[in-house]
């Protein structure tokens, strides 16, 4: 488990491992190092020889983490998982069960949390280029 702040992936690892006795989590590491700690990171999870590699800097920033450096850690499966962990850990909730059914969860994040709309803009361009590959196949 990568990203998030200072404790936060140790404690949803803790909540994960109370909530699934037997789950073997390999390791944790906050978010917060700098570009030159990155060889020290994959060393790390290359040692740990996790299954399965959770990645949470945010968006765009875990999703180019992972293109980089996946090859180098031997995992076979990285997941970009945003916020998550602060939401497992308990330090954030989610949204009400409402927004979760109505799909609009991002919605409800966006309004609570203001400063999200510069990255939010994003996904809509994101939806149009995936759209129009779709359709020019």
């Amino acid at each position: 488990m990568l990203g998030a702040a200072p404790g936060v992936a140790e404690e949803a690892a803790e909540k994960l491992k109370n909530k699934y006795p037997g789950l073997v989590i390999a390791g944790t590491h906050d978010g917060y190092f700098k570009r030159e700690e990155n060889d020290r990171i994959v060393k790390m999870i290359r040692s740990a020889e996790p299954h399965i590699l959770f990645v949470a800097l945010g968006m765009p920033k875990q999703e180019q983490w992972i293109a980089e450096y996946q090859h180098k850690t031997g995992v076979p499966v990285a997941i970009g998982v945003g916020g998550s962990f602060d939401v497992i850990s308990g330090r954030k909730k989610r949204a009400p069960g409402w927004t979760q059914r109505l799909k609009v969860e991002w919605l409800y994040r966006l309004i609570k949390e203001s400063w999200r709309i510069k990255r939010q803009l994003v996904l809509p361009k994101f939806a149009l280029l995936v759209l129009r590959k779709y359709l020019l196949k």
